[in-house]
């Protein structure tokens, strides 16, 4: 019980961090596509990845959460911008 509930927490978790990043909003900034393409392919793996956990009962360990909520932090404060997570310098 306690790991299915572990499970679709960090399903969620994937969920949420996906989710903040398709709700990016540019505001004048300007288009990357390299950077469009890796935030289209991690929102992918991320929405993946939540859906092989909640259908197919994947099993989760306690580094895929601390992975997860890791990343969840560093997106939010971003506010969903993948190119300020990938910038070098603050």
């Amino acid at each position: 019980m306690l790991s299915t509930l572990f499970a679709t927490i960090v399903a969620a978790l994937h969920v949420a961090t996906a989710l903040r990043l398709v709700c990016y909003r540019r505001r004048g900034s300007r288009i990357r596509r390299g950077i469009a393409v890796l935030a289209s392919l991690l929102i992918g793996v991320l929405l993946c990845n939540a859906v092989d956990i909640i259908l197919f009962h994947q099993p989760v360990s306690i580094w895929q959460g601390a992975l997860s909520i890791l990343l969840l932090i560093l997106v939010y404060r971003s506010r969903g911008n993948l190119a300020a997570l990938l910038r070098p310098t603050p």
